[in-house]
Parts: structure tokens; sequence; C-alpha cells
């Protein structure tokens, strides 16, 4: 138990020196380094004592002293640097993650200032250093805060200082443009080096309106071996044919201009890609996502300018996703393993998904949409074909003046289906009456969602319709609140409650009433009032 006790102490001690090291560090920045001697000085009584005892810092080895540091911010594990030759260059042996801005990188920058500091040295450097950016903090901004010049050269400083180090995760968020272009690339080289593993470039400060013309090429993947991850931002992206081979995994493009040929490019050569995400980005009117050796698993197309045709190649895509306000040509030449689909299209798409897409994908086991165009105008007189082998539907329509019967024709053409479930923003108004239909047994349907349930006349037949024909049904959720599809930057969104004003209790206690007891299974009916918290 002694000795444990000593490594305790051990380990937590170091930590508390090094913090107060750090901040005397801090406090003086500009001033000398100071000598250990004087440092003892300002500890105390704590570091004398210590002394005295035992030097237990200098006796640790280096790889607790590499883990204390490892507990601090990389600003404060950069500054353990200044405290000693023991600790000059362990920080190096960190993988840390760095996140540079541009106020991050030219705050203390040069600007004509730094040579009054020694004038002002026997009063508080911080406070003057504070009185000065008050003064002139705003001027310096617009003149030199967003100049890429002086960023890509406090970028390039701060790599040429981690030389011969590692670094796990770099973002940079600064304003680039095509000036710098050279200067960038030696920069990505250096990352390279560094055996960067995950990448978020972003080339402009400004709103998702402003964008930089800084230039990327594909060739740049071939300088970061190990890069694993990366998100493009505000610029532009041009093939090469000097790429190479990289282990590039996951690619997120953000307002990013996408030439004609750089989707190829990086398919062609990134073989170990498996997630492509292309959001609110410029591109040709075609894209085709084809390789012969491509292990594309996840792609996603959201808010993208330009995009009229996609053309899907692809052996082991298994999710596609596309946000659109008009749905696109989607030609599926060779997509075997595809499980999953989103369609998030403004314009009515019904009669694609049950029609032509069931056609080109009838091995397709999910299906998310969302459209807010009255949706099954018609639906009796247009062909629809069979998902035979789909397992989930998830539905966000406007069904406002359908009769919700009319969705008895998709379910006998899923003949798999498992979970329904129906979003809807335009439940509660009372249809045309419509023939009754006939009731058809659905053998596999174990689960059924309705959001948006308003208690009318129409709504309670489709809710009656579907627990006397799933005789198999498991569980029947109704909700007042109906469901949103709220989407993501980098990959699927999740459904979300939206409020409605609740039913009042009389209304409650009639649904309750005449849904409990007539399901044909031993099915269990969940009636939520209120969205869940």
């Amino acid at each position: 138990m002694i000795f444990s006790g000593h490594v305790v102490f051990s380990l937590v001690f170091p930590i508390a020196v090094i913090a107060r090291l750090i901040q005397i560090r801090t406090r003086n920045a500009g001033i000398k380094r100071k000598s250990l001697s004087s440092l003892q000085y300002v500890l105390g009584p704590v570091e004398k004592k210590a002394k005295r005892d035992k030097d237990l810092i200098s006796q640790l080895p280096n790889d607790i002293l590499i883990s204390i540091i490892s507990c601090l911010s990389t600003t404060d594990a950069v500054r353990t640097s200044l405290l000693s030759r023991r600790w000059r260059n362990l920080y190096r042996f960190l993988p840390l993650d760095i996140k540079l801005d541009c106020y991050y990188l030219l705050k203390h920058a040069d600007f004509g200032i730094r040579t009054s500091i020694s004038l002002q040295r026997s009063k508080s450097v911080h406070g003057f250093m504070s009185c000065i950016e008050s003064r002139y903090g705003n001027f310096l901004a617009k003149q030199n805060l967003h100049n890429p010049k002086l960023i890509i050269n406090s970028v390039d400083e701060f790599l040429k200082l981690r030389s011969g180090s590692k670094i796990n995760y770099f973002r940079l968020q600064c304003c680039l443009d095509r000036s710098v272009n050279d200067r960038f690339e030696q920069c990505i080289s250096s990352l390279g080096r560094l055996g960067v593993e995950e990448l978020c470039l972003t080339c402009c400060c400004g709103s998702d309106e402003e964008t930089s013309d800084l230039s990327f090429s594909c060739h740049l993947f071939s300088e970061m071996p190990s890069l694993k991850y990366l998100r493009l931002s505000k610029c532009s992206l041009q093939p090469s044919f000097r790429i190479q081979y990289n282990s590039l995994q996951t690619l997120v493009l953000m307002f990013v201009e996408v030439s004609r040929g750089a989707i190829e490019c990086i398919l062609s050569n990134c073989l170990k890609l498996q997630s492509l995400s292309i959001n609110c980005c410029k591109c040709p009117h075609k894209l085709s996502v084809r390789g012969p050796h491509l292990e594309l698993k996840r792609l996603y197309v959201d808010s993208c300018q330009g995009v009229e045709e996609i053309e899907l190649y692809a052996s082991n895509l298994v999710l596609f996703l596309l946000d659109s306000r008009k749905m696109v040509n989607l030609r599926f030449d060779h997509v075997p393993q595809l499980q999953s689909m989103i369609l998030y299209v403004v314009e009515n798409i019904v009669p694609y998904v049950f029609g032509r897409l069931a056609i080109d994908v009838p091995h397709l086991k999910s299906m998310h949409f969302v459209t807010k165009e009255n949706s099954l105008q018609g639906i009796r007189y247009m062909g629809i074909d069979t998902l035979s082998n789909l397992r989930q539907l998830d539905a966000n329509m406007d069904l406002s003046k359908i009769n919700l019967l009319s969705l008895v024709l998709i379910l006998q053409r899923c003949p798999l289906l498992q979970k329904f479930a129906l979003n809807t923003n335009g439940i509660g108004n009372e249809p045309e009456v419509e023939e009754q239909q006939p009731i058809v047994f659905h053998s596999e349907l174990k689960k059924m969602e309705i959001g948006g349930f308003g208690g009318t006349e129409n709504e309670m037949e489709f809710a009656l319709y579907i627990l006397k024909s799933a005789i198999n049904l498991e569980e029947m959720h109704i909700s007042r609140c109906n469901k949103v599809y709220l989407k993501t930057r980098e990959g699927p969104g999740n459904w979300n409650s939206r409020y409605k004003v609740p039913w009042s209790k009389k209304e409650y206690e009639m649904i309750h009433e005449q849904l409990q007891g007539q399901a044909v299974s031993n099915a269990r009916i969940i009636i939520q009032r209120h969205p869940p918290i």
C-alpha cells in the first residue's frame, strides 16, 4: 500500500508542478526564459520540500511524462518545452489534435507594435497587450487577420516546428486563395510527412455563401499516404493524372466547386474509399460513380447545383442518399449490394419509388423518402411495381385530401414489409369518399407508426384496417406529433418529433376506445399524446 501511495503521488504531483510552471510562462510571455533556479524560487516551499525529500519528477520515465503532457491542451503541451532541457522535445512524441484558424495563427504576429513591449517590461505585459488589442484590434484584423500570405507562412512555420513528430488530427479554417497555391501544396506535403490521419480544411472564414478560389488538386491525396479522413470545404477540386495509391477511407466535400472528372479521378485511385459525401457543391451535370475495384459503401449527394444525372456502378455500395429539389436521373447499372436508400425530394417521387426504382433495384431492403407535394394523387391509376425484398419503409408525405386507404396498394406491393412508418404534415382534412378497400392480410408487418395523427374518421379507418389485416402485428405506435427528417452534412439524418397541440382529453379517450381490442393479433397499441421529452 505504501508503494502504491508513492506511485499515485508521483503521478499527481508533476501535474500540479507542470500546471504551475505553464501558468508562470503564460503570464510572462515575451520575457526571456528563466533558469530552473529562478523557477524554484517562484514555486516556493512546495518545490524546496520536494527537492529535499526526493526529485520525483526527474526520476519519472519519459513514458509517464508524455502521458502527463497528453492530459494538457495542445497549446499547454507545446509550452512544456520551455521548462528545461528534459522537457524540450517530449511534446513531439504526442499524437496531437491540432485546430488552427486565422485568429489563432496571426494574433501574435508582428504588426509593428512588438518592439514596444521592452519599454513596458516593468509593467504588466498582459495589460499592455490588452490595451493595444483594444485600441488597434479592429484595424489590425481588417488589415492582416485574413491575409492569405501571412496565414500560409504561419502554417508553414508551425509545421516546421512539429517536424519529426506525429499529428493524428489537423483542422485548418483560414482564408486562403490561389495566390498561395504552391505554398499550400508544400504544407500538404508536410502534413503527409507528419503522418496526418484526419484532415479538415476550410479555405474561407466567411459565411456559407463565401468561398475561395484556392485549387485543391487530386494528386495531393498521394502526398498524404496515411490519410484516412478528409473534409474539404470552400475551394475548387481539380482532377490530376499524378494521383497514386493512398489510404483515404472517408471524403466529405462541402461548398466545393467540383471540376469535371474530379470525382472519377478520386474513385479510380482511392481504392480504399468507403464513404463519399458531396454537400452543397457545384458539380458537373453528370456524376459517374463507377470503378472495377471500388470499395465505396456509402454515397451522399446533398443539395448540389448542376447535377442532372447520377450513374452508379459500385459493387459494394450499401447506402445511397439523394437530397434535391427536383428528381435527377438515377442510373443503377450495377449495385448488387444496395440495401438502403434515402430520397429527400420536393417534387412528388411516389410514382418513381414504386415504379422505375422498384424495377432498377428490386433487392432494396430499406427505403426512407421525404416529399412535400400531394403524394398519392392518382395512385390508383398508375402502375405500381413490387418491391419484393423491402423490409422497412419510412415515408414523410403530404396526404391532405387523400384517402389513406390508398396506401393499401403500397402495402400489397411490399409483401415482406416488417416496419411501416408514416409521417405527414397534411393529415387532418377529410378526403373525398372512395370505395372501401377489402381487407387483404399482411402476414409480415410487425410494427406500424403513424405520426401527425389527428383522429379524423379516415385516419381511424386506416388504423383499424392495419389492426385487422396485419395478423402478426406486434406494435402500433400512434402519435399526435409528426416526425420530420433532420439532415446532417456527413451522412444520414434522424427522425425527430415536431410539436403539435395535443388532443383534448375527450379526443384521446375516443381514439383509445375505438382502437383497443380491434387487433387480430396480440399487438401492443401505444397512443402518444405528448412529444417525448
